[in-house]
């Protein structure tokens, strides 16, 4: 940085002087303040302005950014349904959980036409199917010999039918199926969902014979349920009253 000299000159004999300047370079200004905001340097010398203060104080730094919100996992997958056993189930005619029985096709020895010891098909295996007054019961065919016929066929009552149950023919008569055959005669009925006046009332229908017994019940809901009766209940030969 250079300085500017003044030089006094004397004028004769007139006592007066003056001032005469020389112009020297302009100073510099003082350094500019670094980025933390530090003020610039001295003031510039000789006429120079006084330094420019440093920058501004620093900016901060851009805000951060939340996090993304987490997504839920997906609904566990419920079980798979279980499968039913019994007619028409996956596994129809089994004794044997998750196995089928091969006698329960059309034409075997466990077809819903045949299930019994007097049918004389061969079976290859047990039978396990529902059977009785609107498929309440549960029926088990033995094959003790695989080739030859069941050995013996029992359908069991459910529990809630009592055994020892007795009764006679309906009255007033009529039929266990859901329809009436064609070769009954006029004005007969079915019973079948008629209204009954007590439960565990029983009787055998007219369609009913000593080699397969036919009957009703009436059960809980107040109705009579019929069908084949496999001795869940007795016939007494007295009519048997079962209209409320």
């Amino acid at each position: 940085m250079r300085l500017g000299v003044v030089v006094m000159v004397a004028a004769g004999g007139s006592g007066l002087s003056a001032c005469s300047s020389v112009a020297l370079p302009e100073g510099t200004g003082g350094t500019t303040g670094t980025n933390s905001g530090i003020g610039g340097g001295a003031s510039g010398i000789g006429g120079g302005a006084v330094g420019v203060g440093g920058a501004a104080i620093g900016v901060g730094g851009t805000p951060g950014v939340g996090g993304r919100t987490g997504v839920g996992g997906a609904p566990g997958v419920g079980g798979a349904p279980g499968v039913g056993g019994g007619a028409g189930g996956s596994f129809s005619g089994s004794c044997t959980p998750q196995h089928t029985n091969p006698d329960y096709a059309p034409g075997g020895a466990c077809a819903p036409d045949c299930q019994s010891v007097s049918c004389g098909l061969p079976c290859t295996e047990d039978c396990c199917v529902t059977c009785g007054i609107d498929l309440l019961g549960s029926k088990v065919c033995t094959c003790r010999n695989p080739g030859g016929p069941y050995s013996n066929c029992s359908c069991l009552a459910p529990s809630d039918i009592p055994p020892g149950l007795l009764g006679g023919p309906c009255s007033p008569q009529g039929y266990s199926t859901a329809t009436v055959p064609v070769t009954a005669p006029a004005g007969s009925i079915s019973l079948r969902g008629m209204p009954c006046r007590q439960t565990n009332i029983v009787c055998f229908t007219a369609d009913s014979t000593a080699a397969s017994e036919r009957g009703c019940i009436c059960l809980a809901d107040g109705v009579m349920h019929c069908g084949s009766v496999n001795h869940w209940f007795v016939n007494s030969g007295v009519p048997t009253q079962w209209m409320p």
